[in-house]
């Protein structure tokens, strides 16, 4: 009698676990969503409200990591998707004591190249 009153719990708490943390780990597009301008790369906090800009001018290199290996890499981590490819953004003359973004659109390549499309031709 226990023993299925502890496997009908399990039941209902794994899936409902799974379905909770689904939901959380999606949530994170909700609060950032990014976009390319012609002068910078803008950050929207629930799509709306920007609260952060890369200037194409600070821009010194740009190229994608896992998660890994910029976890603990001290700078601005605004992302959209937890564990997925981080577009690494190194940045000049920033007047703060971050020197990187950390950044993860829907397909980071893609990314990477509207945005060298648009950077001036000196960078």
């Amino acid at each position: 009698m226990i023993i299925t009153d502890n496997i009908t719990a399990l039941a209902i708490v794994i899936p409902l676990m799974a379905v909770l943390l689904f939901m959380g780990l999606w949530s994170f597009r909700l609060f950032f969503s990014y976009k390319i301008t012609d002068k910078n790369i803008t950050v929207n906090l629930f799509h709306i409200l920007p609260i952060y800009r890369i200037s194409f001018a600070k821009i010194v290199e740009m190229h994608t990591a896992p998660v890994h290996e910029v976890a603990l890499i001290p700078g601005v981590h605004l992302f959209t998707r937890p564990f997925a490819r981080r577009v690494v953004i190194e940045m000049k003359d920033t007047w703060t004591f971050f020197r990187f973004a950390f950044l993860t659109p829907d397909n980071p390549d893609v990314f990477i190249a509207e945005i060298k499309k648009r950077l001036p031709a000196s960078t």
